[in-house]
């Protein structure tokens, strides 16, 4: 976030429905501190988000 990129958080509750209202409705429904991250965007030229993601481990 530091370096200004958009950044879009994908929550387990966010996959609960098919319906992008009712996703929206889930997670609205969790307290913030409760929702399960199960990945993250990052959007922006490849030079900046290899500078973000450099060094981190991914997932098999």
């Amino acid at each position: 976030m530091g370096r200004g990129l958009p950044v879009s958080v994908f929550t387990e509750e966010l996959f609960a429905t098919g319906h992008d209202a009712a996703n929206r409705a889930a997670v609205a429904a969790v307290p913030r501190g409760e929702l399960a991250l199960v990945n993250f965007g990052v959007h922006g030229p490849r030079n900046a988000i290899d500078k973000v993601v450099k060094g981190a481990r991914m997932h098999p």
